[in-house]
């Protein structure tokens, strides 16, 4: 059986794509990242704070692996807690603002050793807020 030019060239641009799909992975979906569903302009909503027990990132939403850093917080260091969620794994996370600082970001709520003063009080997404 023979090919044409035609055939071996739509060949050609079909594994292309199969292979640059296998390496970058399929196109962006419209579902948000978990890690923008909250903003920086999240309501002070806790008076609390908590004390890290370690070195740990701090992160741009709740989730460990999926979100990345906005900085390392060290042994010692103070987040003042703005609001909390818990993330689809069920983990409970705190966004707030580092003490002496202007970063703000999410701690889980395991690397603290100390939680003084909070009310726990839930986080807004995005999509619930009022923007008018």
């Amino acid at each position: 059986m023979r090919f044409g030019t035609k055939t071996v060239g739509m060949l050609v641009t079909t594994g292309a794509i199969m292979a640059a799909t296998l390496v970058n992975g399929p196109a962006a979906s419209a579902t948000p990242s978990p890690c923008a569903v909250y903003d920086d302009s999240i309501s002070n909503l806790d008076g609390g704070y908590g004390v890290m027990k370690g070195s740990y990132n701090l992160k741009k939403g709740p989730y460990m692996d999926r979100c990345g850093n906005v900085t390392m917080l060290g042994r010692g260091q103070v987040i003042y807690f703005h609001c909390w969620v818990r993330n689809r794994h069920g983990n409970l996370w705190a966004y707030g603002r580092v003490k002496g600082t202007s970063k703000y970001g999410w701690m889980s709520i395991d690397n603290f050793r100390t939680i003084r003063h909070s009310n726990y009080a839930t986080c807004r997404p995005n999509a619930d807020r009022d923007h008018t």
